[in-house]
């Protein structure tokens, strides 16, 4: 099954049950697989495996990286290192954003 912006139309929680019914193998008993994209970094967090976990990031050119290519240690909150753009380019960076603001003003 693919989904595109599970939790767009989801309430979070219900995204996350609905991600937990097909890791759990009593429930996805042939193995069903759930491809799906999100905009909640909260989303990372659910998976303790980290090779089916592709991250886009904006890094000299917009990539898609499997998050097992990051230094990423057990202890990581995975949402947090992405929004904070530990894996690099994944948050906006200041200096574009005064870019934008001094661009507006100029108008």
């Amino acid at each position: 099954m693919a989904v595109d912006d599970l939790e767009r139309s989801l309430n979070a929680e219900v995204a996350k049950t609905l991600v937990r019914l097909f890791e759990d193998g009593r429930i996805n008993r042939k193995g069903g697989t759930l491809i799906f994209s999100a905009h909640s970094p909260e989303m990372l967090d659910e998976f303790d495996r980290r090779d089916c976990i592709f991250v886009a990031r904006n890094h000299n050119g917009i990539s898609a990286d499997c998050l097992c290519n990051f230094p990423c240690s057990g202890d990581i909150i995975k949402s947090e290192a992405y929004r904070s753009s530990f894996f690099g380019g994944t948050a906006p960076s200041y200096e574009s954003y005064l870019q934008l603001r001094k661009s507006l003003c100029m108008r």
